[in-house]
């Protein structure tokens, strides 16, 4: 058998010399057959040989076992005196790239495998492969790898991601015909995404959800355009709505079967105590705890428990095993303490004070945490700044038979995912409030205007929700309608 022919196409010039099959490996030495070559600079052909020197690539795995090719290859001297490359190495135009310690064909096959499944994964399967790598080379082999054409777009999706939560932000762009990404940006600002969309002027689709930059740099950009807020982002807005609106009516309907408690002033504390895990005294999981630990006073089995509470009976067993509910413990927290006495002042001086300004303040004065961070701190401490003082509280005390997230996800849900104990609780809850009852009926029919694709109807929705007693509604519909007519 001609070993040529079996590793190389019949028009490439090499000439198999040797095989040496190892063990684990297997290497094939190789000569090159080309009579000329060219100066890389001028391109002038040369006949001259100067010398002789051995390469080495990776290749392709032989019988499951790794391989070495080694080839001989050439240099040469450069006829044209004007040239100032005196000598060059041979140059191949397929297989054997110059700089490169890898055959062509490695390379795309190392290529394939690690877009498909990213950087570790795709190393353990290469070394199971007998195509040893890193997890490293394969994230540079995907880096250097030149980004497809995006030939003519007709459908565009545009969304933000994440750098960084809370910090940072990009824009990413979809394809929508494919499916697959095209772009990312490295903000959000509207300048930046009009400046790609001129640069397409074939679009004739965009997907945005209601974010006002987004919406502007559409209509700027691409005006010919037909922009369509998709319906993921419509839904996840109405949820947040329907949610808020739980939230005040748990309070409402809480109070309305409790006895009304007074809830103290929060104040800074002066002395914090370090390293300590403090009991919870607030929160709806605290209410939980001490509904299960009331009916567990009764004699009810743990099973009985969850039942009664729609719980899982992992989680009551977690619970009941417990004397005292502690706070959860969040990390770095000692980097606030040093900084109560400030914030203590800024909250006498100004109670409306937003929590952004006082994080900026608190890092000219040295904070080193995130925003994020100074949040979680002075939560764990029951200190409320800015949107979290205005926010309703959710009433301390046994009494509720539902979570408003749980209800509000009921809500939502599709009539035909909806379960049994679902629907016991939309007719308890519609019963219980006719607030609820109208709510249930809106997003009912918002989610029909969805579903059967009939936007035609959208604007008598939007009538009727702004017609409605519900702010929160409301306050939905005069966005949608907002954007309609910006659009």
């Amino acid at each position: 058998m001609n070993l040529t022919k079996l590793i190389f196409s019949s028009i490439d010039p090499f000439k198999v010399v040797s095989v040496d099959n190892q063990a684990d490996f297997v290497n094939i030495y190789v000569q090159s057959r080309q009579r000329i070559c060219r100066c890389p600079d001028c391109l002038s052909p040369s006949k001259k040989l100067h010398s002789y020197y051995l390469r080495k690539f990776r290749d392709l795995p032989t019988f499951g076992k790794s391989c070495n090719i080694y080839l001989q290859s050439r240099k040469y001297r450069c006829l044209r005196t004007e040239c100032k490359r005196k000598i060059f190495t041979e140059r191949f135009d397929d297989h054997f790239e110059p700089c490169k310690r890898r055959t062509k064909r490695l390379d795309e096959k190392l290529l394939t495998t690690a877009l498909e499944m990213g950087g570790r994964p795709a190393e353990r399967i290469c070394n199971t492969l007998s195509m040893p790598v890193s997890d490293s080379t394969l994230l540079r082999l995907i880096h250097k790898a030149p980004l497809p054409p995006l030939g003519p777009l007709k459908a565009v999706g545009v969304d933000d991601w994440a750098y960084k939560k809370r910090d940072r932000y990009g824009s990413i762009l979809v394809n929508l015909d494919t499916g697959k990404v095209i772009d990312l940006l490295p903000d959000r600002e509207e300048k930046t995404l009009v400046s790609w969309l001129q640069g397409q002027p074939a679009i004739e689709v965009i997907t945005r959800d209601r974010y006002g930059k987004y919406m502007r740099a559409a209509t700027k950009g691409a005006p010919q355009a037909i922009q369509v807020t998709d319906r993921w982002h419509l839904l996840k807005n109405l949820g947040e709505a329907v949610k808020r609106i739980m939230v005040r009516e748990y309070t409402r309907l809480s109070r309305a079967v409790a006895p009304k408690t007074v809830d103290e002033p929060l104040v800074v504390p002066k002395d914090f105590p370090a390293g300590k895990k403090l009991a919870a005294t607030t929160g709806v999981i605290k209410q939980r705890f001490d509904e299960m630990k009331k009916l567990q006073a009764k004699g009810l089995s743990k099973n009985a428990i969850a039942k009664s509470l729609g719980m899982h009976r992992d989680t009551v067993r977690k619970y009941l095993s417990m004397d005292v509910l502690m706070r959860k413990s969040y990390g770095e927290r000692g980097m606030i303490e040093p900084h109560f006495e400030y914030i203590k002042e800024r909250m006498e001086a100004d109670p409306n004070i937003h929590l952004k300004t006082l994080w900026t303040e608190l890092k000219q004065k040295g904070y080193p945490g995130a925003y994020s961070t100074l949040s979680e701190s002075l939560t764990y401490y029951n200190i409320r700044v800015g949107k979290k003082a205005r926010q309703t509280r959710l009433p301390q005390h046994a009494g509720s038979f539902f979570k408003p997230s749980a209800a509000a996800m009921a809500f939502l849900a599709p009539e035909s995912k909806i379960s049994s104990t679902q629907k016991k609780l939309i007719s308890r809850l519609c019963q219980s409030s006719a607030e609820l009852k109208r709510t249930m009926s809106l997003v009912k029919k918002f989610r029909g205007l969805i579903e059967t694709k009939t936007g035609s109807e959208l604007k008598a929705w939007i009538i009727e929700a702004n017609h409605s007693v519900i702010g929160e509604l409301k306050s939905f519909a005069t966005g949608l309608l907002s954007d309609l007519q910006d659009y």
